[in-house]
């Protein structure tokens, strides 16, 4: 290599004239100022072209041609700058040139004293960093505006990792969460509260990997006060600078939820009173079909006993009474068998079911019965089905009898613990019920006389809710046991028989 000297076997040390090539070839701007009157001296190639100007264009320009028209950069300013280096050595500052074509660009400066042999100069170095600039304040705008946007929004917004842990949240998903975003780094979401989907179910997971990239989540979140609160929002997968994020938009749908619950109540609770009208519609008619035929025989009957006494009785107007009577009787008879085969049949229609519906639909009328004593309600079903044979609204009548049962115990004064806990799961082969309160409980009162009416906790009481419930279950092939709850209290559990899952319907084959 040209200019170069070697020493001591492989070390090389550049020569002057590689100096040059390198200042030559560099891609940072470099003026060369005369250190007293800061007129310009040199330029290298590169701040030629980053002026447009040639070297002879350059050495008579001043501060004032080739600055910006700014305050801040005007000559004044940027022979102070250079004199600083001239005094310390060394000076750095932001400075926007402006090229012959009048645009202007924003360099970073640095201004450094050389003692050439000729005497001292100020070299300046520069680079253009307008680009740099103009993305940091993007960058920032969009920081800036994204910070504004999740800390006043109405939606909040949290970034999870693969195993959804909490990466970032924003303030507002925080506070949704009763938390502070601090608190909530490298928490599981599903930690917070149940989700519905579960966060790695196949569902979620095939969504996500799909086209789709995207899922609905709910999450049901129980504060320390032990209100509810109900979040809604979109899971999905966002990509940017070729990372995949998982990020959720979350809302406060408490209102929405509630109201979908109560709108879910009146409905279920119409198909009762409807059923309960039919019932009383029934004993109407049945009343009224009733009343004309034995009425009809009342009458055959009194003038009868007024031929009877007479000194003279007719045979043939004694067997037309009986005969009227007897037909007359017959057709109550048959009225009322018609009405047990109506009532039988709508009794012993049975469907699958799924029992963790029932009790779901059956704790909408239980948690109203419970606002109005002041009463909590914690249910505990879990993420899938229990299904049985049997009919909804009779199985759900039982659960909504027992439930109103524990709610008048738990409504006592002595009754410190006003909470109600109602769980499902299967054990040995059936689907069960959990109904528990922290009442007075029971003492000495045997658990198989219970439901049969030996047993009620209300002074007034008659027992005939259990009675009815107990029947209800047997006829399902159920059972009920009333057992000691710990830590006090009565724990009922309702016992009904599981059957087996619906088998998944298959698509029709095409030919």
């Amino acid at each position: 290599m040209l200019g170069v000297r070697r020493r001591r076997g492989d070390d090389v040390f550049p020569e002057r004239r590689d100096f040059e090539q390198m200042i030559l070839n560099t891609g940072t701007g470099i003026l060369i100022h005369e250190a007293s009157s800061k007129n310009i001296l040199w330029a290298n190639p590169a701040a030629c072209r980053m002026f447009g100007f040639t070297l002879e264009e350059l050495k008579p320009l001043k501060a004032h041609h080739m600055s910006a028209q700014e305050r801040q950069y005007r000559r004044e300013v940027g022979v102070a700058w250079l004199q600083s280096a001239v005094v310390y050595g060394s000076s750095r500052k932001q400075w926007k040139y402006r090229a012959k074509d009048g645009t202007d660009f924003l360099t970073d400066a640095r201004a450094t004293l050389v003692r050439c042999e000729d005497g001292p100069v100020v070299m300046v170095e520069f680079r253009n960093i307008s680009e740099e600039v103009e993305l940091q304040e993007e960058l920032s705008w969009v920081s800036e505006s994204l910070q504004r946007i999740m800390t006043h929004t109405s939606a909040g917004l949290v970034v999870l990792d693969d195993d959804n842990c909490i990466d970032d949240i924003s303030p507002l998903a925080a506070q949704l969460f009763g938390s502070t975003p601090a608190a909530l780094s490298g928490v599981h979401l599903e930690d917070l509260g149940r989700c519905e989907p579960r966060l790695n179910s196949e569902h979620v997971v095939e969504r996500l990997d799909g086209r789709a990239g995207s899922v609905s989540i709910q999450q049901e979140i129980i504060k320390d006060d032990r209100t509810t609160v109900w979040l809604a929002g979109e899971l999905e997968i966002v990509a940017h600078d070729g990372i995949r994020s998982r990020v959720l938009t979350i809302r406060d749908v408490t209102d929405r939820v509630e109201w979908e619950r109560r709108n879910a109540y009146q409905e279920a609770n119409l198909q009762y009173l409807s059923r309960y009208h039919a019932m009383g519609d029934m004993a109407m008619i049945l009343a009224h079909e009733l009343g004309q035929p034995l009425a009809a025989s009342t009458n055959y009957l009194s003038g009868l006993k007024a031929r009877l006494s007479s000194e003279t009785v007719d045979a043939r107007s004694l067997e037309y009474g009986i005969d009227q009577i007897e037909k007359q009787l017959h057709r109550a008879a048959d009225i009322v068998t018609s009405v047990k085969r109506y009532v039988r049949r709508i009794e012993s229609t049975t469907t699958l079911m799924d029992l963790n519906e029932t009790v779901q639909e059956s704790l909408y009328f239980v948690r109203l019965r419970a606002a109005e004593k002041g009463i909590r309600v914690f249910a505990d079903i879990p993420d899938r089905n229990l299904f049985i044979q049997g009919e909804n609204v009779l199985i759900g009548q039982v659960i909504i009898n027992l439930c109103v049962n524990a709610l008048d115990e738990i409504a006592q004064p002595t009754t410190e613990v006003k909470e109600l806990t109602v769980e499902t799961g299967d054990e040995d082969g059936s689907a069960c019920v959990w109904i528990r309160d922290q009442g007075r409980g029971m003492t000495g009162v045997p658990t198989d006389r219970l439901a049969t009416g030996a047993f009620s906790a209300k002074q007034d009481g008659s027992g005939i809710g259990l009675i009815i419930s107990e029947h209800i279950l047997e006829r399902h092939g159920g059972t009920i046991e009333y057992l000691p709850n710990e830590p006090s209290g009565t724990a009922v559990k309702v016992t009904l028989p599981l059957a087996d899952a619906p088998e998944p319907t298959r698509p029709a084959e095409t030919g």
